[in-house]
């Protein structure tokens, strides 16, 4: 082997340690940096006719898992839609409050029926009278703000659906832009890791919005699909979704019926099928409470709201109302029915004529005198129609014969059961998040592994460097003869 070539190959050898060590160094300094992917130097024999010629650099390697950062993806996607689940099923806990609770509708009901019974050992006590006034508005009160909270979550959903929305375009947007600039930079010859690390973070932001599969295709481009088929991305351009949001929701408003709108692809609106695509993620989850779950809870409470009404309205609740008129509580001063019980929780009132003369709780709503004011006759009345065994409303929301207690204790039970349900799965699924997480990270950059690589690198570098040194030595001598 010539001085030349052994010069070279020494050359060489030192270019591949310089470009493994910086390998090594930008690493350690993007271990904990979301999307980075472990860089490794390419490098293989370099042949220069018959004889060695040294290391040649083939570029630089991402090492990535594609299996595990397709399942890390999926994971985020299930933990995102179960943390939201959760945040709502909490807030309508609270609202609702836990049986027993302090504040709790169960509780306020109980102290209505308390105070009605304290009124009916002395109906002439026109502070007792007062108190079940104030007991009923308690519980009319509870039941708006129930109401109230369920259609703010709605809205609040609503609103998310349409910043989710527009985080997705732009998302999308992005990963179609950096595919164009990795396909030029890797056609020029030149490394474009730092822009598939830039990639891979915008659609693991994605993943959390809707699971998403990515698909490799020509000149390190991606397509990207969701795992329910619907195409995000393939090509140059992404699809393009759009959302009206509402504004304020109401209990009258449900989905399908202007404003309240469904995803649109491309200005046209997705149909049940189409919808179905884009199910997990945060997405769905907004759109579950905005289109389900809300007003599952509020045809509930709704119900409620109608048996408190029918059991202490008309005649055999009041001998002195006539049918179908409204008794101790009303639907915003009027009548209520099944065909206008939606929103009902909402509405519902103490009816005034009570709240004027407070002596109409012991003599009858529909009175045209006080009467005898030791008579609990009609407060009797109305703590038996509460505590009567009887069939719910035929809303739907209740079944089986009970009392309102036993309704409103079976309303708290359902909240509590889908609170434990969603915490029960956002526990399981981010357990699997972490595990998933854990396994990809562990094949990331490891520092103890770098630190190794960096040694061979130290060594590879004082060899070649003696090569070098023993040539100039070897320059030296000949120059002296």
């Amino acid at each position: 082997m010539s001085i030349a070539r052994a010069l070279s190959n020494a050359m060489s050898g030192l270019t591949a340690v310089s470009r493994g060590t910086e390998t090594v160094a930008a690493n350690l300094a993007n271990a904990s940096t979301p999307g980075y992917a472990r860089r490794e130097v390419e490098l293989s024999p370099q042949s220069l006719g018959a004889n060695s010629g040294g290391v040649r650099i083939h570029g630089i390697a991402r090492i990535v898992n594609a299996g595990l950062l397709a399942e890390t993806r999926l994971a985020e996607a299930a933990r995102s839609e179960a943390a939201v689940k959760l945040a709502f099923t909490k807030d309508m806990e609270t609202v609702i409050g836990l049986p027993g609770e302090a504040g709790s509708l169960g509780n306020v009901l109980t102290a209505f029926q308390a105070a009605l019974l304290s009124a009916s050992a002395r109906p002439d006590d026109n502070l007792r009278l007062s108190t079940v006034i104030a007991a009923a508005e308690d519980l009319a009160h509870q039941l708006n703000t129930t109401s109230k909270v369920v259609q703010e979550a709605r809205t609040k959903a609503d609103a998310a659906i349409a910043s989710e929305v527009a985080r997705l375009n732009a998302s999308l947007e992005r990963v179609a832009y950096l595919n164009r600039r990795i396909a030029i930079i890797s056609a020029e010859g030149s490394d474009a890791s730092s822009l598939k690390d830039e990639r891979q973070a915008v659609i693991g932001q994605i993943a959390s919005i809707v699971p998403v599969q990515e698909v490799l295709r020509d000149n390190d481009q991606v397509a990207l699909f969701t795992t329910e088929g619907a195409v995000l991305l393939d090509g140059s351009k992404p699809i393009r979704l759009g959302f009206q949001p509402a504004g304020q929701l109401t209990p009258e408003m449900t989905v399908g019926t202007p404003p309240v709108g469904v995803l649109q692809q491309d200005s046209v609106d997705l149909s049940a099928g189409g919808m179905r695509l884009f199910a997990g993620g945060s997405l769905a989850a907004n759109f579950a409470i905005r289109d389900e779950l809300a007003p599952q809870l509020q045809h509930e409470i709704d119900s409620i709201a109608l048996e408190l009404y029918n059991r202490l309205s008309g005649p055999d609740a009041d001998p002195s109302l006539a049918n179908g008129e409204p008794g101790l509580f009303t639907n915003a001063g009027g009548a209520v029915s099944l065909s206008t019980m939606t929103g009902l929780a909402g509405r519902i009132s103490v009816n005034s004529a009570a709240v004027t003369e407070p002596w109409r709780i012991r003599a009858g709503l529909a009175a045209t005198t006080p009467g005898e004011v030791a008579d609990p006759a009609q407060l009797l009345r109305w703590i038996t129609a509460l505590d009567a065994v009887a069939a719910p409303p035929s809303s739907g929301a209740f079944e089986g014969q009970g009392t309102l207690s036993k309704r409103m204790a079976e309303l708290e039970s359902r909240i509590v059961t889908r609170r434990v349900f969603a915490e029960s799965d956002s526990t399981i699924r981010n357990s699997r998040y972490e595990t998933i997480t854990w396994r990809f990270m562990s094949l990331g950059v490891d520092s103890d592994f770098e630190m190794q690589r960096l040694l061979q690198y130290e060594h590879a570098y004082a060899a070649n460097a003696r090569v070098i040194q023993a040539i100039d030595e070897m320059m030296d001598h000949i120059l002296r003869i």
